[in-house]
């Protein structure tokens, strides 16, 4: 599908944004085409939410540009962005029936209640929770609130669509249940989906590339797969939390590159002799995979 967002040198700032302000992010770039998920993963602090709110139109942007569906929003207010920001805890008109919340945006818009009603069932029948449409806001549970709140924002049929930690509040059981129906959703709307996370599984269950921040700064943007498999960085790897970390040091044996630590030296392979970032004399960390280190009897 064609680029649904696209941002590029995004600079936005903590404070009131005058001469003392200090940037909160700076210089991210990336784009999401209509289908996929972008999942944002950093610490507390890394710019995680201020990045949602500045694609919201709910803070204001220092330098760069956001663009939905190559059209420049960046200073456009929430309501001319066609974006749909999702907070962690969804909020339902507590008068109105399960049909009636998600039919609510396309009856703002002035579709005729017998259309807006039948394109709201339409998401609740993919969300799976069609049974529900006539229940009221307080007979449903934490799970199917979530599913409610998700059809209602995908019933709008935005051209993007912010989750910020939708899973968090979920106990195990329901976090699958509400992700598998995210998962759904992002193939069935075509709308592009940015998902702010602390869980690396949420993430990968969900989005088809991760951005990682820290300290404000993009420090890496992949699909799933590659990220897992090649950290570009020690503060990446460490964030995925999924490496165990050698401490060691390269150095050169025989004309080749050896990482060499407390239990022995291992070759570098592809490491060519005498040149190149890995074949360098000096102190590294390596990180190890858990599942796949192989363990051989000893000779």
């Amino acid at each position: 599908m064609s680029t649904r967002l696209a941002v590029r040198g995004l600079a936005v700032p903590f404070g009131d944004g005058g001469a003392g302000a200090v940037h909160g992010l700076r210089d991210i770039t990336f784009s999401v085409s209509g289908g996929d998920c972008l999942a944002v993963l950093g610490v507390s602090g890394s710019g995680k939410s201020s990045l949602l709110r500045a694609l919201a139109g709910l803070q204001r942007c220092d330098a760069g540009v956001i663009r939905v569906n190559d059209r420049d929003v960046t200073a456009l207010r929430p309501e001319q962005r066609s974006v749909v920001y999702l907070h962690q805890e969804p909020v339902l008109f507590p008068h109105r029936t399960v049909v009636g919340n998600v039919a609510f945006p396309l009856q703002v818009r002035g579709v005729g209640t017998r259309e807006a009603a039948q394109r709201a069932m339409e998401w609740l029948a993919r969300l799976q929770v069609d049974a529900l449409s006539m229940r009221m806001p307080d007979q449903l549970s934490g799970g199917q609130r979530h599913r409610v709140a998700l059809a209602r924002a995908l019933c709008a049929e935005p051209a993007v669509l912010l989750l910020d930690v939708p899973l968090a509040s979920l106990d195990s059981a329901v976090r699958r249940d509400v992700g598998d129906a995210l998962h759904a959703a992002r193939q069935a709307s075509g709308a592009a989906m940015v998902l702010v996370t602390h869980d690396l599984d949420d993430a990968l269950a969900i989005a088809t590339r991760i951005l990682t921040l820290g300290a404000g700064t993009q420090t890496a943007l992949d699909a799933p797969d590659a990220l897992l498999a090649a950290p570009p960085s020690l503060a990446v790897a460490r964030l995925l939390g999924l490496y165990a970390e050698v401490p060691g040091e390269v150095v050169q044996s025989a004309g080749s590159a050896v990482f060499r630590w407390a239990g022995g030296v291992v070759p570098l392979a592809g490491a060519p002799a005498g040149g190149g970032e890995a074949s360098g004399h000096g102190p590294v960390v390596a990180c190890v995979r858990a599942h796949e280190v192989q363990v051989s009897p000893c000779s």
